[in-house]
């Protein structure tokens, strides 16, 4: 089994524009998880994904696989199956241009689950023990089941534990947040031209969900913790303070 690794880099933002090309202790971010892919030593092949001469010019600087695509590509699924006959893989695993904290092993692991798994699609999850992340609307949750295969994701907590106060609900059950990196089976993403916008999708404005709708399975794989995607200068900060500590 081939795995690529493709890394959708767009660079217009309405939070936080040019986001990926922003310096992160000395290199653009863009570039930090380009070397995280790379660490991870999983990938046949890495590819970046850009929407504008001014990403390209950067990503050429050090990765020999840049792919250039349109920039009305509505998200990082659609401009990898906009690529997908200049990627060569069985498996692939997208990740933002976004997430230079990404822990290289969590790549590992949705590889390594590629090869035991039957699922279409695999992603990480963590478990959520920070109050805080509960009615965070911006941090996703998913309901799994036993055999860890996602049965739902919200932006609302869930599932929901009756008959307990809800500021009790963390010491009663386990609850999971999703980390938004996915590895797709190769006839996933050939597919995905055809499979219609799902309702749920529209209501919470979750990618994953018109998977769910369309009856394809999600396996998930249990990360050690939540990373900093950066969707803002506030994460950027964050993100060099991140980098110093460690």
């Amino acid at each position: 089994m081939k795995t690529a690794i493709a890394i959708p880099a767009h660079l217009a933002s309405m939070r936080f524009p040019g986001k990926i090309l922003a310096n992160l202790c000395g290199k653009p971010v863009i570039r930090w998880v380009y070397e995280i892919a790379e660490r991870a030593r999983v990938a046949d092949a890495i590819y970046i994904l850009v929407d504008s001469e001014e990403v390209e010019t950067v990503a050429r600087e050090f990765c020999p696989n840049v792919i250039v695509t349109p920039p009305e590509c509505y998200c990082g699924t659609a401009r990898i199956v906009h690529a997908l006959d200049q990627i060569d893989g069985d498996f692939i695993i997208n990740v933002q241009g976004d997430e230079p904290l990404l822990d290289h092993r969590i790549l590992v692991a949705l590889s390594e689950r590629a090869r035991s798994s039957t699922a279409n699609i695999i992603t990480p999850i963590f478990k959520i023990i920070d109050e805080s992340h509960m009615d965070d609307p911006s941090l996703v949750k998913v309901a799994v089941c036993h055999n860890g295969l996602a049965l739902y994701f919200s932006r609302s907590p869930i599932p929901f534990v009756r008959g307990v106060a809800k500021k009790k609900w963390l010491e009663n059950f386990q609850f999971f947040g999703h980390i938004g990196v996915y590895g797709y089976r190769r006839a996933v993403l050939e597919n995905y031209n055809n499979l219609h916008e799902s309702a749920l999708e529209a209501a919470e404005s979750l990618e994953q969900l018109r998977f769910l709708d369309n009856g394809y399975t999600i396996d998930t794989v249990v990360a050690d913790a939540p990373t900093i995607g950066i969707d803002t200068p506030a994460n950027l900060e964050e993100a060099r303070l991140a980098m110093r500590n460690r």
